[in-house]
């Protein structure tokens, strides 16, 4: 059984509320897309003071796709919707500096993995960490295809790490959600499946569907 986030990833601030309002009301949280167009090859939207004006119960996981996320971090727990960041584990940094800088900011905390990465390359942050998110594809753009690959990672996490949240992100779709939950799986990042989709409602309810057999 997994929890469907719908995640953003938009260009504007305007895109950004529309997205949300699209949402029923039993969705609780969404994964924000924070991309700066060096860690992945797009950007999108990432300024958290441009919808401050947002009036919203929807809680935000900032999905970070970034070279120096802290910043980026720091300017959106300004907003009291921010309960969670994941930053990529491949970064060019002191992870476990990192990862406590965020905690005290007094958020959750997630590393992503690529699809090149091993769990054993993390082990030594898993027991300092909320939530790791496995990338079913190369990040930056929506739309990929899932990686059947990436099932036997999940199954490591979920089997050696049952105290963890495990997120997946890229190619989650009305295919591959059996195989991914089975695999123990109990979070899912959908964007295009969702926003892209003739009647997001109607396809977000379908994947809830099938996501909580």
């Amino acid at each position: 059984m997994a929890t469907i986030l719908p995640a953003i990833l938009v260009d504007t601030a305007q895109a950004f509320k529309e997205h949300l309002h699209l949402l029923p009301e039993d969705v609780d949280t969404v994964s924000v897309d924070i991309m700066d167009g060096t860690f992945v090859p797009t950007s999108s939207f990432r300024d958290a003071n441009s919808i401050r004006d947002v009036n919203t119960s929807i809680q935000y996981e900032l999905d970070l796709m970034v070279n120096d996320p802290l910043p980026f971090i720091e300017s959106w727990t300004t907003l009291p919707q921010t309960i969670r960041a994941i930053v990529h584990a491949e970064l060019d940094t002191d992870m476990r500096i990192l990862l406590q800088q965020i905690k005290q900011l007094k958020l959750e905390v997630g590393i992503a993995l690529l699809p090149k990465t091993r769990v054993s390359d993390v082990e030594h942050l898993l027991n300092e960490v909320d939530m790791v998110l496995i990338r079913g594809d190369e990040p930056g753009y929506s739309g990929r295809t899932f990686n059947p690959a990436m099932l036997e990672k999940i199954k490591e996490l979920a089997q050696d790490y049952p105290h963890l949240l495990i997120n997946v992100d890229i190619g989650v779709n009305a295919e591959t959600i059996p195989d991914i939950v089975a695999a123990g799986a109990t979070y899912l990042s959908v964007n295009s499946g969702i926003f892209q989709q003739a009647d997001p409602l109607n396809a977000l309810r379908e994947l809830q569907h099938l996501a909580r057999p």
